[in-house]
């Protein structure tokens, strides 16, 4: 074939194959441009329009460079160290908060009416002769209330209460400490599970009868006898609840009742001192549990602690031992029968009362108020005063 005759290669392309070198080329441009923009930085001139004729200008720019570059540091030392943005609260509005007790001279000097409240396991402790002085001098109609009736036998009830009812008229009452102001539709047996509480029917008439005219009721007695929870009792069997914003409510036409207790400054040395601060007689327990022993009665322990007849109350600290293997050097650790005697204490599991030495040959508790403390009885397993003394009562009502 003769060189003339070869087919030459055509300088035509696709449309595809066009456009895309036209777009390289575009994007080429523009990367270019934009390289010699970034490399020539003009330096802004910082002269705040001053004239030329001006006089001291140029001292006026430097105080404006100066100016500018003071700005720029603090700027890159915010980014630095961000400030703490601090919030101010907002002004809370003083609420007055209704004191949780007084002294008992205040609650003495404004009512009429006072209600001694006494821890019934060791009502020795809780009496005072100087505060009983001062309200039989002021002629001022006084009830004792024998509360915690639950926690001792009846017997120990009944000298206590023949003791105490030959000074001022005297009413037995277990407390509740739940007051149900949103438990009102609640089915009758889970009400009287949670409102285990009675005596109160038989004071509340008693104070009606007192006089037909407006009588305020206050409520005394020492630290931890149950005041606020015989104030709670008291309201409940009326159906009433502590009023929010003044401390006195009306249980009746004449009668109110003042909801802030008094508080009997006294020191306690026996029983009540150990329960109230039991936790600092963790330390030495032995001399304690000796002294407690005899608060304790032999029936209550072998059933608490389900323990063989032993020698009370010599015997109860050997008979714990051998129940709960308590030794040391093959001797009994009386720190640890000490300690767990304690802790039954301060659980709230073990009973104690202190039994009555002088007894009085007064009248024993009334079938009234005996009744309404039994009315609670449900399923066996409210106010249980004693198995002994309940097995005893049946056995003489068969």
């Amino acid at each position: 074939m003769t060189k003339g005759l070869a087919k030459k290669e055509s300088k035509r392309m696709t449309c595809h194959k066009k456009y895309k070198i036209r777009k390289k080329v575009r994007e080429h441009n523009k990367k270019l441009a934009k390289t010699l923009k970034n490399s020539v930085k003009t330096k802004r001139k910082i002269d705040g329009h001053i004239p030329n004729l001006a006089p001291f200008k140029e001292e006026l720019l430097l105080e404006a460079v100066n100016e500018s570059e003071a700005k720029n540091e603090a700027k890159k030392l915010r980014k630095k160290n961000p400030p703490m943005i601090v919030t101010k609260p907002k002004a809370q509005t003083p609420q007055a908060a209704a004191p949780k007790s007084v002294s008992a001279h205040v609650t003495m000097s404004q009512c009429d009416v006072i209600i001694w409240v006494i821890d019934i396991r060791s009502p020795v402790e809780c009496f005072c002769d100087k505060t009983f002085t001062e309200l039989s001098d002021a002629k001022k109609s006084m009830v004792f209330v024998l509360n915690k009736v639950d926690l001792v036998p009846k017997s120990v009830a009944n000298q206590w209460y023949s003791l105490y009812s030959s000074k001022a008229p005297t009413f037995v009452l277990k407390s509740t400490e739940i007051i149900l102001t949103e438990c009102e539709q609640i089915i009758s047996a889970l009400k009287a599970t949670l409102a285990r509480f009675g005596g109160a029917k038989p004071l509340l008439a008693h104070l009606k009868q007192i006089s037909s005219e407006e009588k305020k009721i206050g409520v005394i007695g020492g630290p931890q006898v149950g005041k606020s929870c015989v104030i709670s009792t008291i309201l409940k069997q009326c159906g009433r609840t502590k009023a929010k914003k003044s401390t006195q409510t009306k249980l009746g036409e004449n009668l109110k009742l003042v909801t802030v207790p008094g508080m009997i400054e006294m020191e306690y040395k026996g029983v009540l001192n150990v329960l109230n601060d039991i936790h600092n007689y963790m330390n030495y327990p032995t001399e304690v549990v000796t002294a407690l022993t005899r608060c304790i009665s032999k029936q209550d322990a072998m059933f608490h602690f389900t323990l063989p007849d032993y020698s009370h109350p010599g015997g109860l600290a050997d008979a714990l031992a051998v129940r709960y293997n308590l030794y040391m050097n093959k001797e009994t650790d009386h720190e640890a029968v000490g300690r767990l005697v304690l802790k039954q204490l301060r659980d709230k599991k073990l009973k104690f009362y202190v039994a009555c030495e002088k007894v009085a040959g007064g009248e024993s508790i009334p079938e009234v108020q005996i009744a309404d403390v039994h009315r609670l009885m449900y399923d066996g397993d409210a106010l249980r005063l004693n198995s002994s003394e309940l097995k005893r009562s049946d056995n003489e009502e068969r």
